[in-house]
């Protein structure tokens, strides 16, 4: 009596899976995406112009872009292997009593086209190629496509664009005299794309915060000194032409900004397109204003000019804090109310004994930017613990924020590589892990 529990159900359906006859393992990758990428597919599906890019040099960890975001590539390997399989379905054609067999889903027709000798003409060809259809259903000859053991993850991360700081440094842009002597490369679009490892959207983005410019066809950084002179240039009209920072009329600042360094004979030479440049690069939007006619943004000019006035003094140098703000002040203009709150991620404060003893403390400030930290999380703990042993949590938050993608992410790489510890006042305080 045969076996009830191998025996094949009489209601069964069955499928015949066959390897091709030049069959090649290794030839597909599976790749499985996040939800949030699945229902971008889903709202793009009739745009027929997107298209997703690996990016990078050769030694770089692989990233998939996305126009707006970007992925780590890691390789899962799985316990148990994969087969891919695609149905091989039966076409009739009326030109032909043929039957050719191909792949679902536009996949290559398999070398199996041939004549099958039947006695009949092209109709009763196709009711038979119907009917041997719906008799095989769903489960017809499926053929092997790969012998798979691990599939590629994407995994949402920090676009890594510390390398457009390093590019785009190397030949700063402080006007037409200084090109002439002009060493560095300078980059196209397509030449920060296939670099850059970040989708277009966080490229842009960061081209846009750190007011890049195109020049020529390609994207340059105004020498930090520059932009500072034309700035100042601008503040300095804004008073002449008695505007206000809210309401700046652009072609009658920037023509007035022109003549002057025509009468002076100016060396820096300013030209109008470049004070505009700076002009709408460091405004901000207001509806409420004509056309030509730009409001300057206090975040941005106070934190431009609070950097530039720090990383000047050498690396390591100070200042007392007091004085700091005062000429940060006066750079200003006194158009803008200055706040350190501008610098996170800029600077250090500290706090020391007075010498003399004749003040109970001393706050000083010295320039230090998470620009020039490493990437790496444990690599960026140690590098803020041997530059300060203890952080208060609104002191060490904003160096760390460029390594995650929100906050809740932030408080548990703040668990992972940092020990809290809170103070008598509620205050929390964080110090190394790692003990020396």
């Amino acid at each position: 009596m045969a076996n009830t529990s191998t025996q094949v159900p009489s209601n069964a359906i069955t499928t015949e899976i066959i390897f091709a006859e030049e069959f090649s393992q290794a030839t597909y990758t599976l790749l499985e995406i996040p939800t949030s990428l699945e229902s971008f597919l889903k709202e793009n599906e009739n745009n027929t112009q997107l298209s997703f890019q690996i990016r990078g040099l050769e030694t770089d960890t692989a990233v998939l872009c996305t126009p707006t975001q970007t992925f780590s590539v890691q390789r899962a390997h799985t316990s148990n292997t994969l087969m891919p399989i695609a149905l091989i379905r039966k076409q009739t054609k009326k030109s032909s009593p043929h039957v050719a067999l191909e792949l679902d889903e536009d996949a290559p027709t398999l070398p199996m086209d041939m004549d099958l000798g039947l006695d009949m003409d092209m109709d009763t060809a196709e009711e038979e190629g119907e009917k041997h259809d719906k008799e095989e259903g769903a489960f017809g000859q499926q053929m092997v496509l790969d012998i798979l053991d691990s599939v590629l993850d994407l995994i949402p991360v920090s676009p890594r664009l510390e390398r457009l700081s390093e590019l785009l440094g190397l030949a700063p842009f402080e006007g037409w005299a200084q090109e002439v002597d002009r060493k560095g490369y300078i980059y196209t679009w397509e030449h920060l794309q296939s670099a850059i490892q970040a989708s277009d959207e966080e490229i842009k983005q960061w081209l846009k915060d750190h007011h890049a410019c195109l020049i020529d066809g390609h994207w340059r950084l105004f020498k930090q000194r520059f932009m500072y002179d034309i700035l100042e240039e601008m503040l300095m009209a804004v008073n002449v032409l008695e505007m206000t920072v809210q309401n700046i009329e652009a072609a009658a600042l920037c023509q007035a900004i022109c003549e002057e360094n025509t009468e002076q004979r100016d060396s820096n030479g300013i030209e109008a397109w470049m004070a505009k440049h700076c002009l709408e690069s460091f405004s901000e939007e207001d509806t409420d204003l004509p056309p030509g006619h730009f409001k300057l943004s206090g975040k941005k000019m106070c934190e431009f000019t609070g950097v530039h006035i720090l990383s000047t003094v050498e690396r390591g140098n100070r200042w007392i804090l007091s004085d700091f703000m005062r000429h940060w002040q006066q750079s200003l203009h006194n158009q803008f109310e200055p706040d350190l709150a501008y610098l996170a991620g800029e600077c250090i404060v500290d706090t020391e004994k007075s010498p003399d003893q004749r003040y109970q403390s001393i706050k000083y400030i010295r320039y230090f930017s998470k620009q020039n930290l490493p990437n790496d999380p444990a690599s960026r703990f140690a590098a803020l613990f041997e530059i300060k042993p203890k952080w208060e949590a609104h002191e060490i938050r904003p160096f760390l924020r460029d390594l995650v993608l929100d906050e809740k992410k932030l408080d548990v790489l703040l668990l992972k590589h940092a020990r809290s510890v809170k103070q008598p006042g509620g205050e929390v305080v964080y110090n190394s892990r790692i003990i020396k």
